[in-house]
Formats: structure tokens, sequence, C-alpha cells
């Protein structure tokens, strides 16, 4: 996702860029200095109004104004859109997560704080708190636009992230509620592979090997499998699951409800199959 999480933010960099550019192409003399003190911006946002829009109206600079309004309203389009993009993909992703919870955490605690720390913040308050310059400044418009263009950016590439992360957990929820069943290409990856070393494929071998099987060949009369290899029993609970050697208790799960749908007599399947899903559950679960 870093990829479209950095796409988010250079189209957003671009919006901000032909706003620019067109201002000092057609209409220069807007850019210069504006009137208003960082004190009116101030007020402006608190009245409900985005700072450099009200403030560009006030001196009657009607195109600056319009290219405030379009980077403002288009630069929030853009957020929807990359967290929209970033949510669906984490919902459809069927691949498991590969990355830590140190992301999701930090993102959560820091919207937390900054709700906390700025009560009642809106968008206009925002947008004056990513231009300001001290009370008795005065704006310069290419100067702000360029601020806003900078931070709209970043949170475009954040919302993307953030949202598909907050949308994988909630496929991750609803799977484990039994709400939505697991993929197939999911369960799939998760089987377990044979191993092409030939000093493991012998071991894994003898472990699948129905009881009795060694007992016919020369020198294998009673010999004990090998330490710490899993029972012929085991390995054929977690192929019957569809799981690996190193699976959790939270994967067993999954993919034990995940095959039960389709098993269960109700849903078209066998009585034999439940039972060996169910024991092979317990099997797993139960050592």
């Amino acid at each position: 996702m870093l990829l479209p999480a950095m796409a988010a933010g250079l189209i957003s960099a671009g919006l901000t860029l032909g706003v620019f550019l067109a201002l000092h192409v057609t209409v220069p003399a807007d850019l210069e200095q504006l009137s208003a003190t960082d004190a009116a911006m101030r007020h402006y946002a608190e009245a409900g109004y985005f700072p450099l829009q009200a403030a560009a109206e006030a001196d009657g600079r009607h195109a600056l104004s319009a290219g405030a309004a379009f980077q403002t309203f288009g630069g929030l389009f853009i957020m929807f859109m990359s967290a929209a993009y970033g949510g669906w993909r984490g919902v459809t992703n069927p691949r498991a997560r590969g990355w830590t919870n140190a992301f999701w955490m930090t993102s959560v605690t820091a919207i937390c704080l900054l709700l906390w720390a700025f009560h009642g913040l809106t968008l206009q308050k925002l947008d004056y708190l990513i231009g300001a310059d001290g009370l008795g400044a005065r704006a310069l418009p290419a100067v702000v636009l360029l601020k806003r263009g900078l931070y709209a950016a970043g949170l475009a590439s954040f919302l993307c992230l953030f949202a598909h992360d907050m949308g994988y957990r909630l496929r991750e929820a609803l799977v484990d509620f039994g709400v939505i069943g697991e993929d197939e290409e999911r369960t799939s990856r998760e089987k377990p592979r044979p191993f092409k070393s030939k000093g493991w494929s012998r071991r894994i071998t003898d472990d699948l090997d129905p009881p009795g099987a060694e007992e016919g060949g020369f020198g294998h009369r009673g010999a004990a499998p090998p330490w710490g290899a899993p029972s012929s029993e085991e390995a054929r609970a977690r192929a019957t699951l569809g799981v690996g050697s190193n699976a959790s208790r939270r994967e067993i799960e999954r993919a034990y409800r995940s095959q039960m749908k389709r098993a269960h007599p109700d849903h078209g399947g066998s009585v034999e199959r439940a039972a060996a899903l169910n024991a092979a559950r317990d099997m797993l679960l139960g050592k």
C-alpha cells in the first residue's frame, strides 16, 4: 500500500502546484501580501470561514479566493478517495497480514491525543493552524497555499495507510465472529508445503505415513519417531484443516469455521467430513 499512499500524496501536491501556477500566470498580483493579519485570519477561522479564502474575498482578490476554495475542497476529495481506496483494499485483501501493530497503535494514540488536546477543532481552525505565522504577521498567499498543500499531501498518504489497516482489521474481526468466510486463497497460502531439503524430506514422509507402515521395513521395527517431530495424527489433522505446523490457535479456529461452513450437512456437506473436521480441531487444540 505504500505506492497508492505515495500516489495520493503526489496527486494532492500536484493539485496545489496547479493552483499556484494558474494564479502566478494569470493574476500574479493576487499572490502579493494580504492586508489581513494573522489575528484576523484566526477570527475568520473561529467564525467558521476558511481563513485564506475569507481574507482574499475581503481584499477583493476573487481569483485567489476561488483558487483557495478549489484547493480546499479538492484536497478534501482526494483525502476521502484515498481513505476509501485504502479501506477497500484492506477489506478485500486475501493475504495474511504481514505487518506489526506498531503503526496502528501509534496512529490511534496520536489521533486520540490530538482530539483531546485540540477540543472543538474544526476544519477551519485546522486550516488556520497550518498557515499561522504569528498574530502580528501578514499572510503571504503563496506561502499559505504551499503549506496547505504540503499538509494535505501528508494527510492523504496517511489516511490511505490508516484506512487500509482499519479495513483489514475489520475483515479479521468479521472472520473471527463468523460473519464472513475465509477466502480460499488465504487458506491455501496457509497450507503446509513440503520441504525441498533432502535432510527433512524423509522426516516429513515418515510423519505422514499411516501407523504400522514402518514395521514391515528392515531396521525400522519398533523405531521411535525423531525427537520433536509431530505425530502422524497431528500431521493429518493439520492437513485436514489446511493449516501449517506453526499455526496459532486463532488460525486453527478460523480455518475450522471456514471449512465447517461448507462441510456441514445443512450446507450440502457430509457427516463424515464434519466429523473429520471436529476431530482434527479437537486434536490440535487439545494438545
